[in-house]
């Protein structure tokens, strides 16, 4: 029994953790533009990086936490290559065998010395090791180290464990501007010659635009960008690139055109774009972008299930409160879990005022069907942040899955300070959003409205486990109604609501598969 009762308590501990929003950066200083990853091979092992205010310049702060996100310790940063340089645009990946490899910027303000630095970490985000120069920000006369993000192979294929960085034209680099990679097959310690990706369609007049790559199930490295090359096409284009043997060559694809209208004007919104690769699905891809069509930014999203040669010609738009409501979300990020789940995440003002200079709350969905269809949304923040009045040095959000939880870092700035902070949502709310049930089984809930209790009665027609949850709209359980073995036959179950605050819950049923088979809404008022 006090084995059952441990097990229930630790249950209830993570997942009501799932919407605590923990600090990660506590600092006095400034900290903006976060990214973060989780241990393939230990998922309570998380690794946060981002960019700090030090002193008169900027680094890059670290954190990592052993025990899925319950406790983080302190931060520290990554040494500077020279006092008067800065430092920024940090992602992070992990392989296969549980390193961690971050790249970063470290450039002088003047723009006359700079480079792309590739570390790695071999005990979990603890400690780094050398520091490796694999860009030089002077090769090239548009000075190719912004925005260097880093991805692995993990294929288990002919290029398995191959580093890829990808970078582009800094903003004042002599025009036309251009998409930058390099790869290096021993763990970063050397790195390839510089090669040019945007070659077969230039990236020319796009003067923000950065290279977002990803690698899929067959080893097949995809890179996406933008594209404004007037002397090719009259129109832009979202381009995706795919490369079968390893960055050496690239095929490219037309993921679509935007459309009239659907450039974000607004400059206090950031735009942004992400490619991703399904690991366990070889030629699904998503590519999720902000858009405006509708008349304020949107986050949407197109997906190719054949490598990138065709895409779906109309866009899915994840964000699910009303259509040219006025209200704008931007700043979206991606990514993959190992399993195939699909998860987004955005900063969101349909809550806070709906303007650009609105306070905003960070909102996410996921997709277990490779970008087909998206789960309800649901607020990650626990408090709306202040407008953050930053034009530049803002940029990005970090999110990282695996099977169970999904991952988040993001700038805030409720403390009157920007700090990273972190959230970690259980997987079940996503499956569980959604009302209804499957076939073959039936439940319902009464009364409904309630205020002291209600009867929750099913219909099982097949003998099977069932787990019985209640959780609120944040995902957070609020009690455990059931977990056994239920015979075939009708069955009740009393639900006490005296001791929940009014508003809505949802009570979830789940079988031993952890799949949702039934998801009822239950209204309590006092």
């Amino acid at each position: 029994m006090k084995k059952i009762l441990f097990a229930l308590f630790m249950i209830t501990t993570v997942i009501c953790f799932s919407q605590t929003n923990t600090n990660i950066s506590n600092s006095t200083n400034w900290d903006t533009e976060p990214y973060i990853a989780v241990n393939p091979t230990n998922s309570n092992n998380i690794v946060a990086a981002w960019m700090r205010v030090s002193g008169i310049t900027l680094v890059i702060g670290t954190n990592y936490s052993i025990d899925g996100g319950l406790t983080w310790t302190t931060p520290t940063t990554i040494p500077n290559l020279h006092p008067t340089f800065l430092m920024a645009d940090v992602s992070l990946t992990f392989n296969n065998a549980g390193n961690v490899f971050m790249s970063y910027v470290n450039y002088s303000a003047a723009q006359d010395s700079g480079y792309v630095m590739v570390t790695k970490s071999l005990d979990g985000g603890a400690t780094w090791g050398a520091r490796v120069k694999a860009f030089n920000g002077l090769a090239t006369p548009d000075k190719p180290i912004d925005r260097p993000w880093i991805v692995v192979d993990n294929s288990g294929g002919v290029f398995d464990g191959r580093l890829y960085v990808v970078t582009k034209s800094v903003e004042s680099g002599v025009m036309p501007h251009h998409v930058w990679m390099k790869y290096s097959a021993d763990n970063g310690s050397t790195w390839s010659s510089q090669i040019l990706v945007d070659d077969s369609i230039p990236s020319n007049l796009i003067t923000n635009t950065m290279g977002a790559p990803t690698v899929g199930a067959d080893g097949s490295l995809y890179i996406g960008y933008l594209s404004y090359d007037p002397p090719s096409s009259p129109f832009a284009r979202m381009i995706c690139l795919k490369s079968t043997d390893g960055g050496v060559s690239f095929i490219p694809h037309i993921i679509g055109y935007p459309v009239a209208g659907s450039a974000i004007t607004d400059t206090l919104y950031q735009g942004s774009i992400v490619l991703s690769a399904n690991p366990t699905v070889a030629g699904n891809i998503v590519f999720t972008f902000t858009d405006q069509r509708n008349g304020d930014p949107d986050i949407l999203s197109v997906h190719s299930n054949d490598g990138g040669n065709t895409w779906t010609s109309v866009p899915v738009r994840l964000n699910d409160d009303g259509l040219s409501n006025g209200v704008g979300q931007d700043m979206s990020w991606a990514g993959f879990s190992t399993t195939g789940k699909y998860g987004v995440a955005w900063r969101d003002r349909r809550n806070t005022g709906g303007t650009s200079s609105s306070p905003f709350e960070i909102f996410s969905t996921v997709s277990i069907d490779g970008g087909s269809t998206f789960k309800p949304n649901y607020k990650i923040s626990s408090a709306p942040s202040p407008f953050i009045n930053i034009q530049k040095g803002n940029d990005f959000i970090g999110i990282s899955l695996n099977d169970n939880f999904v991952f988040y870092d993001w700038c805030d700035l409720r403390t009157g300070n920007t700090e990273i902070f972190f959230n970690k949502t259980s997987m079940t709310f996503f499956t569980a959003v959604s009302e209804g049930n499957m076939p073959g089984f039936v439940s319902s809930i009464f009364p409904n409205p309630t205020s002291t209790n209600a009867t929750l009665k099913f219909t099982v027609k097949e003998k099977q486990f069932l787990n019985i949850s209640l959780f609120d709209l944040q995902g957070r359980l609020m009690k455990i109604i059931a977990s056994q073995n239920f015979n075939i036959g009708d069955h009740t179950f009393q639900i006490s609501t005296s001791d929940l605050p009014s508003g809505t819950y949802l009570v979830c049923m789940k079988n031993k598969n952890e799949t949702v088979i039934s998801s009822v809404r239950l209204t309590v008022g006092k």
